[in-house]
Order: C-alpha cells, then sequence, then structure tokens
C-alpha cells in the first residue's frame, strides 16, 4: 500500500504534458530554454533528460525536498551559456544553507563518502566531511512551503507511521497463526516429575512419532490440549484494513480502497456492508485537484530556479522569463477541449476571438505532445494564406473584410485538423487520441479540396 501510495502521489505530474510558454516581448528566451531543457543532449541540449528531471523533483512529496546540482557549459553552436547537467543529489546526504542574518537560501552541502575514515579535506571544505554548492550551481525543491518554508513536509508521514505500525502488527499476526497451527498442550503426571518426563517425550514428537505413555487411572487424563480463541484473528484483520484505509485517507486517495472494500463487503476498519464504488470519480477528481496544485507548484519552482538563471546569464535581467506550465491532468480536462474545439471549428460564424481559437489549438497541441514553436507557426501561417485568398476573391456579397476574416477561421481549423491528424498518426499518442474534427461544410455538400481557396461547398452556402 505504501509503494502504491507513492506512486499515485507522483505518477499524474511525471505522466503530464508540460510546455514553456514565451512571455510578453520575448526575443528568443522562449526558444533558448526549450532547446537546453527539452532537447537530448545529442542535439545541443543538456545531459540530463527532462523527463528523468521532472521525476527526482516529484521525489521532494516523500523526501520533503529534492536536491540538484547545477553545472554549466558553453554551447559550441551559437555561444549560448547553457545546463551541462542538473544532477540529482540524494536528500539524505544533503543540508540546506541559509544566509546566517537574512535566513535567505544560500546553496546546500552534501556530505562526501568516507574512503577508510579519510575525510579527504582541502582548503576550500568549511566543514569538514561536507562538500559546499554554492548558490548558483544550487536547484532545491522544497514541497510544502506553504506550511513548513525551511524544511518542507512528506506527503508520506502519516503513511510512513502507517506502515510502521502495520509491521508490528504483522509480527504478532504471525505469532498468533503459529500458535494456531502448532497446538500448545498440559500433560499431567501422579508428580511434577511424572508430568516433567510425559511432557519431554511428547515433545520429541515429530511427523508419524510415537511414544509409550503409562495408561492413566479411571477418570484422569494424560493430556489435554490449551483451547484458543479462534475468532481473534478477525481482530487483526480488521486493524490491518483500518490502518490501510488510514494511509489511502491521508493523502485523498480513498479511492483506492474501494474496490478491495466492495469485494470483502467491509468497511475502513472491518464492519459491515462496503460503500458504493461509484464513489470513486468524485473521489478521484478531488485527488486531482491536489495533484494540480502540486504540479504548479512545481512549475514555479521551474521557472524561477532553473529557467530564470538560464535566461539571465544569457539575455541579460531585462529579459522576458518564459514559464513552465503542466497540461490538464484529467482526462475529462482533455476530452472537453477536443469537443470546444470541433464545435468552434463546425461553426459557419466565428462568436469568440480569434486569439481564443489560438490559444485553445496550441494547448491542444501540448496534450497531444507536439512541438509549441511549429504548431504556432503552422496557425500563423496557414491562417493568413487563407485569409488572403478570401480577401482577395470573396463571395458574392460578401465584402472583403468578412471574407478575410472567414478565411482565418478555416485556416485556423484546417491547422487544427493537420494537427490532431498527425499526432494520431504518430504511435503512442499521449493522454488522449487525436479527434476526428468535423469539416466546414454543411451536411450532403463537398468540402474545399487541399490547396485552393474555400470558394466553393461550405463556406460559399455559409457566406450567402
Amino acid at each position: 500500500m505504501a509503494a502504491a501510495i507513492e506512486q499515485v502521489l507522483t505518477l499524474p505530474i511525471r505522466g503530464a504534458p508540460y510546455t514553456i510558454e514565451p512571455a510578453k516581448g520575448d526575443k528568443g528566451e522562449a526558444e533558448l530554454v526549450t532547446s537546453v531543457l527539452m532537447t537530448p543532449n545529442e542535439s545541443g541540449g543538456m545531459k540530463t533528460p527532462i523527463s528523468t528531471l521532472v521525476g527526482q523533483i516529484t521525489a521532494a512529496q516523500v523526501f520533503k525536498r529534492s536536491f540538484f546540482e547545477k553545472t554549466f557549459k558553453v554551447r559550441e553552436s551559437d555561444g549560448k551559456i547553457i545546463y551541462d547537467a542538473v544532477s540529482y543529489r540524494p536528500p539524505a546526504t544533503c543540508q540546506a544553507r541559509y544566509n546566517d542574518r537574512s535566513g535567505a537560501p544560500n546553496g546546500f552541502r552534501q556530505q562526501v563518502w568516507l574512503f577508510g575514515g579519510n575525510l579527504m579535506l582541502n582548503n576550500k571544505q568549511k566543514v569538514p566531511g561536507y562538500v559546499d554548492i554554492p548558490k548558483i550551481r544550487s536547484y532545491i525543491y522544497t514541497h510544502g512551503k506553504h506550511r513548513e518554508p525551511l524544511t518542507g513536509v512528506s506527503e508520506l508521514e502519516t503513511s510512513f507511521w502507517c506502515y510502521s505500525t502495520m509491521s508490528k502488527l504483522m509480527y504478532l499476526w504471525l505469532q498468533f497463526l503459529e500458535g494456531m497451527a502448532m497446538q500448545r498442550l498440559v500433560v499431567y503426571g501422579n508428580d511434577q516429575s511424572e508430568a516433567t518426563a510425559r511432557a519431554d517425550d511428547i515433545s520429541q514428537l515429530r511427523g508419524s512419532g510415537i511414544v509409550g505413555l503409562v495408561h492413566p487411572s479411571e477418570g484422569m487424563k494424560t493430556f489435554e490440549a490449551l483451547p484458543s480463541a479462534t475468532d481473534a484473528g478477525a481482530q487483526f484483520a480488521a486493524c490491518m484494513t483500518f490502518l490501510e484505509n488510514w494511509m489511502a485517507s491521508s493523502v485523498l486517495a480513498g479511492f483506492l480502497q474501494l474496490s478491495g472494500a466492495a469485494a470483502k463487503g467491509t468497511r475502513a476498519g472491518g464492519g459491515a456492508s462496503a460503500g458504493s464504488y461509484g464513489m470513486s470519480e468524485d473521489q478521484s477528481s478531488y485527488y486531482l485537484a491536489s495533484r494540480e496544485a502540486v504540479a504548479t507548484e512545481i512549475a514555479d519552482s521551474i521557472s524561477h530556479d532553473l529557467i530564470r538563471p538560464l535566461v539571465t546569464l544569457n539575455f541579460g535581467a531585462d529579459a522576458a522569463f518564459p514559464q513552465w506550465k503542466f497540461g490538464p491532468l484529467q482526462e475529462a480536462m482533455t476530452a472537453v477541449l477536443f469537443t470546444m474545439f470541433g464545435q468552434m471549428a463546425a461553426a459557419p460564424k466565428l462568436n469568440v476571438p480569434l486569439a481564443f481559437i489560438d490559444l485553445l489549438t496550441e494547448r491542444m497541441a501540448v496534450i497531444l505532445d507536439l512541438d509549441a514553436g511549429q504548431v504556432h507557426e503552422s496557425l500563423v501561417s496557414t491562417a493568413s494564406q487563407r485569409a488572403e485568398a478570401l480577401a482577395g476573391n470573396p463571395p458574392p456579397g460578401m465584402p472583403p473584410e468578412a471574407a478575410a476574416g472567414l478565411g482565418q477561421l478555416q485556416g485556423i481549423a484546417a491547422a487544427g485538423t493537420a494537427i490532431a491528424q498527425g499526432a494520431g498518426a504518430r504511435p503512442g499518442v499521449p493522454r488522449a487520441q487525436a479527434p476526428s474534427l468535423p469539416s466546414l461544410a454543411p451536411a450532403g455538400q463537398p468540402s474545399p479540396p487541399a490547396g485552393k481557396p474555400p470558394m466553393t461547398g461550405g463556406l460559399a452556402a455559409a457566406a450567402q
């Protein structure tokens, strides 16, 4: 159960889509950050894969903190200062450092490996046995800073206590089962020496063993088995179930126990009449909301402690700093986005700003794990081409300005359709399958042929 809870806490964030959103006035900052964080080392990025880095950051949900050492290098292709690696440092060996006057973060120190008791001191070490990692090369993610800003909190503290208690309970339970399997006997005799001798003889018995005993007097017993409480095992099982439910409930993952409780017909604590499994959807939504809050904290930390220093070194303090963003963690939200986009693409008249459709299309591309830069270029170029085509040759009775707007709508829809179809053709599309978007042409009329301005078919009818 403890291992399952750890997976439940980290998997939604590790599996969520992510992107780097440029800030207003971007002059290439987002492109640089993307080329460093999202690009493999062979193509000019850093050595640490971004999926590995995100997974290691989520370890702070268990260990309160995640420590990393940043190393830099100069990229030969363009002379930019980039990360060579963002290396994970085990939290058990690290201690966060703070300014002794202001309490501001000041890097961390890591305990070194002692080879044969030799501390291997050098003139740069302030504390024997530790290596200091300065602030400029350190990255520390502290989980739960809203509760404990200096030390952080672990979401498995209650689960660990329950796990320790269950380990002790399991030992007692196995002892009880052993006592039930191995009967305890009381041996009688005419005196203590005779009773002891008979007990020694019986204790030597093994499988198919034989022992000779003097036949007792009339109405007397040679031995008898001590009675055991046969229903005592149910008390152990009820306590184990209670602790398991407590572990799951402490992280809002009570839905983990619904299927098991329904199968056993027991409530948490061992009572009768299990609850309905239909509550799982509501519990899952509440749980995912808590994971989205954690994802927001991680995104802010990456933006401030990883992206901001990288941009400052290359563009200065007045640069436009991009932001790290996680996509939606809930599958239901993904389905809503696809449905909304399909309805807008099928609408003959655009009732929302074009910028909103641009943002919606780009968000859909993030969910499908497509390149954000290529998607943006596709939207701009395709929408402009269709707008120019319709503005130059508007349908009868339609002003050129209106035709240009209608062409932009068709261009955005075509770009979004190409994005979805391209993602659907790729193997292993994450989070959701690419939808089949409806055509802009009304029922019974063909869609405009590919590569030709949409002057006939659905758009002509919509324009009239």
